[in-house]
């Protein structure tokens, strides 16, 4: 019978150990960040680009492009006024930079009966990755990222995934043919 109690004494030591091990693992990843969700574009490369969008100081547009795109940020800032907040991010020569107005027009406000395409201005922002968009456009999607068709415009060779960001900018995910 002591036999049969020492053994579930080793048995019950080294579960502990192994329980105290887990949540180690578990604590430094969480505390680390090695356990943050990846990005789909994680292992892709991002050709140079520079976008800067405005947005309302409310607005969580700078977490979202840093989520998506695995940015790290590079600095954040405010004008002496306090009138804008902003947030410069980066992944390589890709570079986003928000800033967020106290006070911002939306155009629908002004023209509710149109839509972005009547307005001047910019239109859409398209970039060049090295990822295959039908697998990215699934990654996206199942992230809950509003991925739409996959065009494949045969003037310029290329494939054109269009994205739109949670304020419904329209961005435009370029791969090169290669055939």
């Amino acid at each position: 019978m002591s036999n049969i109690l020492t053994k579930i004494v080793q048995h019950t030591k080294k579960a502990r150990t192994v329980n105290k091990s887990y949540y180690f693992i578990v604590l430094w990843l969480l505390f680390t960040g090695q356990a943050q969700a990846s990005s789909c574009f994680d292992g892709h490369t991002l050709e140079p680009n520079f976008i800067a969008l405005a947005t309302d100081s409310n607005s969580s547009l700078a977490s979202w492009y840093q989520k998506v795109f695995a940015l790290e940020t590079v600095k954040e800032f405010a004008f002496p006024d306090g009138s804008v907040t902003g947030k410069l991010m980066r992944k390589g020569e890709f570079v986003v930079e928000i800033f967020a107005r106290k006070k911002i027009f939306d155009k629908a406000d002004y023209q509710s009966l149109s839509s972005a395409e009547h307005w001047r201005g910019v239109m859409k922002f398209g970039f060049y990755t090295d990822a295959k968009l039908s697998k990215l456009k699934q990654c996206l999607i199942s992230k809950g990222i509003k991925a739409g068709r996959i065009y494949h415009d045969e003037n310029l060779k290329v494939d054109l995934l269009q994205i739109l960001d949670p304020e419904n900018n329209i961005l435009e995910v370029i791969q090169r043919r290669t055939n």
